[in-house]
């Protein structure tokens, strides 16, 4: 068996064991079994394994292919497949404040926004809501002029 496969039938091992945090941690608990690694060796162990962090601390996660997404699965809720956007331009630096102020308004139908700098990208659930969120933008912007 190489060090490389004995190494990482260690890190198995020791995360059968018992939760570790992060990497320094294995690399102690690896260090008391013989087995000296640098970070960057440990973290293509980690994902040659298949390991991610959920919930703080390093899990196998054999069962599907680790991807950036899925090693963040922790962190998702829902996600909602809409049909309709509506774009609103702002005043640069102003984006995030507009989106927070859209949503705050609780449209229904209004799903979420993405503000850039100058842009909000509003994503709303029917054509007719994109329509009342626009009507609205363009009865504030009547009143200001």
């Amino acid at each position: 068996m190489s060090q490389t496969s004995e190494r990482r039938a260690a890190i198995r091992s020791l995360l059968s064991e018992g939760a570790i945090r992060n990497q320094y941690e294995l690399e102690q608990r690896l260090k008391k079994r013989g087995f000296v690694a640098s970070q960057p060796v440990l973290s293509r162990d980690l994902r040659a394994l298949g390991v991610a962090k959920q919930s703080g601390v390093y899990q196998l996660v054999e069962s599907e292919r680790v991807t950036p997404l899925v090693a963040l699965k922790s962190l998702l809720r829902a996600a909602e497949v809409v049909p309709h956007f509506v774009m609103v331009h702002c005043e640069p630096g102003a984006a995030s404040a507009v989106a927070r102020a859209l949503e705050a308004e609780e449209t229904p139908g209004l799903i979420g926004s993405v503000a850039g700098d100058d842009t909000v990208l509003v994503a709303v659930a029917s054509a007719a809501v994109g329509q009342r969120v626009r009507r609205r933008v363009a009865e504030l912007l009547e009143t200001t002029g």
